[in-house]
């Protein structure tokens, strides 16, 4: 089916322009615009989507015709290489010599309409195009990618920290050891913000030594908060140059060594890793090292960038106020290094986005680089379901192979969809446009599949769109269909990554020693394959991570010394790569060989209604965001632990599936991290809550500490719930939000600054911190006196999570504190015997010492919560400015049922 729609005043469709149209007057901003705003409306069975509009001599023609005239772009590199180059940051695994440049959708650019910056789509239902896919693609898809062996080469700024810092040859941070260093060609200079022609690679310089004379080029930059950075490398690219650079990152966690190939992917950022790094200039050193196996060969030292920062491209001496990877592929580009004629192929003086993402693409493109082209966008026009588009103009099609990818894209999508959230989810079909992202004159180089998601003007798709879950699932799918096309055209069976582990607990063995146990993730279609082994990873204190070991079994004993502190994660691996690690457990090594305290991970919510809201301002308003640290980072277990190490008491911790593993009596202390687990994966089951309480019944003590805790078991619980709160946690809940994230200890923890405000240090922003109403003692009161946590009954109960207390101190002197009045005389001993361990054993090996006895009912790890959703929305556009904010509501806070 064919759909034609006229775009002419005369005509009896839809008016969309105010007057004809004069050929070469239209950009591809504006054109995409409304060719996206005319696909929404197509029929699911459409096909082809051409839009006709009516030109000032009075003929129609399809839509590009208008288009502005492309300036060429310069000439690319040289084909230098015929193989792909290595890229460090990812694991070995299918997609291994394979590249992928990844569209992440719309973003802030200069509008002359509005004279400044703004978002190229407007807020529906809560969220922005320009946000929710740019989460979910950084977040998710480009690490799928990855972690199956890809190379990720981003549009748009992927580090989603709004802090930054450089160090650089040409400024502070940078320093040289050893001979044979000399001055290289134009490099990168920190000398921004950078006007409209600015090419920041061609203000300053770079340093130029041989690969194999032993010189060390090195960089520290000054890490401006504690946080998590990506990390990025830079150098100018240069047949003389060595193929296997070898770059040492040495951050908290240990050393990570990577190679890059310096002849190509030059003068422009090359992403590394994503990193915690402390504050200061003391974690994180960027080595580049000549002990290259290649003579006559240089090595090229520019800079080296952590974090997205803020973006400092300007257009009209305006920056747009806002963290880079929020702002359009035009900057970004020219921030990279690209020429105007790639980020302004139209020659406004300002860049046309939709076509900038893929001249990009060609122009960052080395030739012999096995790559594709894909971009992720959200529909608009009032329909429902998902597309995937491909180029088709007259006789013009897109790069040989766009049609197979676009069609695997749609099929994982769709059948992910259905399996997991809708079963009636709508396939509305691959179909071709003129979209200049998919446009072969723009790049010819690599096959290229625009999705349409879901309808981000549709209140049902648009519940979804926001859902974290969603978002990953959906990139899963993705990630699936890339796999498929390059193993499909190679002649190969795919092999997929597997899903992360679960179930985990690191405990103390029947020799007081600490063992980590874990049980597989589902492998079951749509998920990934089994897993063929795991790579365990530890911590000092579960920020920064070791580069971790290989084990084949499920279970494996562990480094300490007693009294020591471990932080452990996992992660399943096969011959499809890496999967997303596993949250974070945590013990400390008693010296007595007997644990004070069974330390429970009790927070799986990862919901849309998590998301943290922030107020944009100017037409955009207040948005829900995902920025995944901020709405659950599964790692509860990471703060307690470091507070109860402070303390000094001994403990084990655990994933709350594992908490039938235990009998009664077998630790003094039941810590529950609840986080803001609610009605829907239950704060306490009926089981859990049967344990608690023969745990009392034998003289332990309980501790437990949430933010929808009494929400979900006193407001909305059974009779046996109340129960449970009245006879346990003696309070029920007095008022559902306290309004404030202000609070300090009195009693017992007298004098001690509890806030949790984000601000000030809190982990992530808490919605609803539950008032209580109790006849215990009062230990912890909100800002207005209201009762935040009460301690009776060697229970303590706290109305918001433990682990969100801004300051580190005052949480551990906490901790200490609440030990001692809930196991009053703990003590950890040093006991006579075995001091030393085998360590790192791997199942069925000599430092293999046994466990605690597993459950004998399996978990069932298959049932993924649906999604949910409402009625109908309408349409967007950001060229028709006036007809997208008109319907772009602004709905209400509504509080999780």
């Amino acid at each position: 089916m064919l759909l034609w729609i006229s775009l002419s005043l005369a005509g009896p469709h839809v008016e969309w322009l105010d007057e004809p149209l004069h050929p070469g007057s239209l950009l591809a901003d504006e054109h995409d615009t409304l060719l996206e705003a005319a696909a929404g409306r197509a029929p699911a069975d459409a096909t082809q989507v051409e839009v006709w509009a009516l030109g000032t001599d009075g003929e129609e023609r399809p839509l590009q015709d208008f288009l502005a005239p492309v300036e060429t772009t310069q000439d690319k590199e040289p084909n230098l290489r015929s193989t792909p180059v290595d890229h460090p940051g990812r694991t070995d695994g299918a997609l291994s010599g394979k590249a992928i440049y990844l569209s992440q959708c719309h973003g802030f650019i200069w509008y002359d309409s509005v004279w400044g910056f703004t978002t190229q789509r407007g807020n529906l239902y809560d969220t922005v195009e320009d946000f929710h896919n740019p989460e979910g693609a950084n977040q998710y898809l480009a690490r799928y990618l990855e972690n199956a062996g890809g190379a990720v080469f981003t549009t748009k700024e992927r580090g989603m920290n709004r802090l930054g810092a450089i160090a650089d040859n040409d400024g502070d941070g940078y320093s040289e050891s050893g001979s044979g260093f000399s001055n290289g060609a134009s490099g990168f200079a920190d000398h921004g913000p950078w006007d409209y022609g600015d090419d920041p690679f061609d203000a300053g310089t770079t340093r130029s030594f041989p690969a194999d004379g032993g010189g060390v080029a090195t960089w520290i930059p000054e890490v401006p908060a504690d946080g998590v950075y990506t990390v990025y490398v830079s150098w100018d690219s240069d047949p003389g140059n060595a193929s296997e650079a070898h770059y040492r990152i040495t951050h908290p966690g240990g050393a990570i060594d990577r190679t890059f190939d310096q002849t190509v992917h030059g003068s422009t950022w090359q992403y590394v890793e994503t990193l915690w790094l402390p504050e200061g200039t003391g974690g994180l050193k960027v080595e580049l090292i000549g002990d290259s196996a290649e003579s006559n060969k240089s090595l090229n030292a520019d800079a080296v960038r952590i974090g997205g920062g803020m973006g400092d491209v300007r257009r009209h001496e305006v920056t747009s106020g806002r963290p880079r990877w929020e702002e359009g592929a035009i900057q970004y580009a020219q921030y990279n290094g690209a020429p105007t004629s790639v980020y302004d192929p139209y020659v406004d003086g300002n860049g046309s986005d939709p076509a900038v993402r893929s001249r990009w693409a060609a122009w960052e493109h080395p030739g012999g680089e096995d790559a594709i082209f894909l971009s992720w966008h959200s529909n608009a026009g009032g329909g429902t379901g998902t597309s995937v588009y491909t180029y088709e103009s007259g006789s013009t099609k897109g790069v040989e192979g766009s049609e197979d990818l676009s069609a695997l894209v749609l099929e994982e999508l769709v059948d992910a969809i259905r399996a997991l959230w809708d079963p009636d989810w709508t396939s509305r079909g691959t179909k071709t446009a003129a979209f200049s992202e998919v446009n072969p004159s723009h790049n010819s180089e690599m096959p290229a599949a625009l999705i349409e998601l879901a309808f981000h003007d549709h209140s049902y798709d648009v519940e979804l769109l926001k859902e974290p879950g969603f978002r990953r699932d959906t990139s899963r799918a993705m990630y699936r269909a890339v796999l498929r096309y390059f193993a499909e055209r190679d002649g190969i069976t795919p092999v997929y990554l597997p899903e992360p582990p679960v179930e985990l607990a690191l405990v103390h063995n029947t020799e007081g020693k600490l063992e980590l146990s874990w049980s597989p993730g589902p492998s079951d279609y749509p998920y990934g394959d089994e897993a063929t082994q795991y790579t365990v990873y530890t911590s000092t204190d579960g920020r920064a991570w070791d580069n971790g070991f290989a084990t084949s079994g499920t279970q494996v004993v562990l480094q300490a010394a007693r009294g020591e502190t471990v932080f452990a994660r996992v992660a399943a691996q096969n011959d499809g790569g890496l999967s997303f690690p596993s949250e974070v457990v945590a013990a400390r090594r008693a010296r007595d060989g007997s644990p004070v305290a069974l330390v429970v991970a009790g927070f799986d919510r990862l919901q849309a209604s998590l998301l943290p809201w922030e107020a944009v301002g100017g037409a955009i308003g207040d948005v829900r965001r995902m920025e995944l640290w901020r709405v659950n980072p599964f790692d509860v277990l990471a703060a307690h632990g470091r507070a109860l190490d402070a303390a000094g008491v001994p403990f084990d911790g655990i994933a709350d599936e594992r908490l039938g593993d235990f009998e009664a009596g077998d630790h003094e202390l039941i810590i529950w991290a609840a986080g803001e687990e609610s009605t829907i994966h239950e704060t306490l089951s009926d089981s859990q809550q049967a344990i608690i309480r023969a745990h009392l019944d034998q003289g332990g003590a309980f501790w437990i500490s949430g933010a929808e805790i009494l929400w979900d078991l006193d407001r909305k619980g059974n009779a046996d719930d109340q129960a449970f709160c009245n006879e346990v946690l003696g309070a029920s809940l007095n008022s559902d939000d306290a309004g404030t994230s202000e609070a300090s200890g009195t009693g017992i923890l007298a004098g001690l600054d509890l806030g949790f405000d984000e601000a000030s240090g809190g982990a992530y922003p808490v919605e609803y911190p539950d008032v209580l109403a109790t006849g215990r003692d009062v230990v912890v009161t909100y800002g207005d006196g209201s009762t935040a946590g009460a301690l009776g009954s060697g229970v303590f109960l706290l109305g918001y999570p433990f682990e969100v207390i801004g300051s580190e101190g005052d949480r551990a002197e906490a901790a200490s504190r609440l030990v001692e009045a809930l196991v009053p005389g703990w003590t950890d001993e040093e006991s006579p015997g075995d001091t030393g361990d085998t360590g790192n054993a791997d199942t069925g090996s000599p430092g293999d010492t046994g466990r605690l006895p597993l459950s004998t009912t399996p978990w069932d790890r298959t049932k993924i919560p649906q999604g949910c959703g409402c009625a109908s929305g309408d349409r967007t556009g950001p060229w028709a400015a006036a007809w997208l904010l008109g319907v772009a509501g602004l709905l209400g806070r509504r509080r999780q049922p």
